[in-house]
């Protein structure tokens, strides 16, 4: 990496991560160790260390690192976590995730997000996660009960399918959002004995992630 982009990388942990209390050394390590810039486009990968997030086309976003790393330190981690996110995207999060858990399973309804994640994610040879076509709010049953389940984004509501997908114990992170306010909350969703418990850890702007419109399958 070159010298202005290492540069950039150490701002954003001590800039943007360090300052919000983000001080876990192997989630700021994580941090460090995956190239952001080869998420981003041409054009884009100037601001791949800017403290917002990025708009990687119409209506889809790059959550900010450390709007992201404030959802990755609501939970604890373990290194045999089966992790699903869902709504990928450019694979960012993907890569993120892989590094602090086992498996990582990515869902990504669209075509071109998901073999550009899946392309760069093979690049720098991250084997233990892959990003698969699915809708959003069904994720993929096939490869559940999951440890934990990422939604970096804004949803109105979790469909019980999800919820369906979590192992005992296991933990659901988004944000919830009325699109009729500016702001939603990061929530954590904890599964015990089947009974479903949440807790409201911060307000966050976390950017819509398509395919959640209300239904009747929508609790909470």
């Amino acid at each position: 990496m070159s010298t202005s982009l290492d540069l950039m990388k150490k701002n954003m942990i001590d800039s943007q991560l360090k300052p919000i209390g983000i001080n876990n050394e192997n989630i700021l390590n994580v941090f460090k160790s995956v190239p952001r810039e080869l998420f981003l486009n041409d054009k884009l990968k100037s601001i791949a260390y800017n403290d917002g997030n990025i708009e990687i086309k119409e209506n889809r976003w790059l959550l900010s690192s450390s709007e992201m790393a404030r959802f990755i330190t609501c939970v604890d981690f373990s290194k045999n976590d089966v992790i699903l996110e869902i709504g990928a995207g450019v694979g960012y999060g993907t890569a993120i995730l892989e590094s602090l858990g086992s498996i990582v399973v990515g869902i990504e309804t669209d075509d071109n997000l998901r073999n550009f994640a899946n392309n760069i994610l093979t690049k720098i040879g991250l084997d233990r996660a892959i990003i698969i076509e699915g809708k959003h709010n069904i994720g993929h049953i096939k490869s559940a009960p999951y440890d934990k389940i990422f939604i970096f984004g804004s949803i109105p509501a979790v469909p019980e399918k999800l919820f369906e997908q979590l192992a005992d114990n296991g933990k659901l992170v988004c944000a919830i959002k009325d699109y009729n306010s500016t702001n939603g909350k990061a929530i954590v969703y904890t599964k015990n004995k089947g009974i479903i418990s949440s807790s409201v850890i911060f307000e966050t702007y976390a950017p819509e992630i398509p395919g959640f419109e209300k239904n009747k399958d929508f609790e909470f």
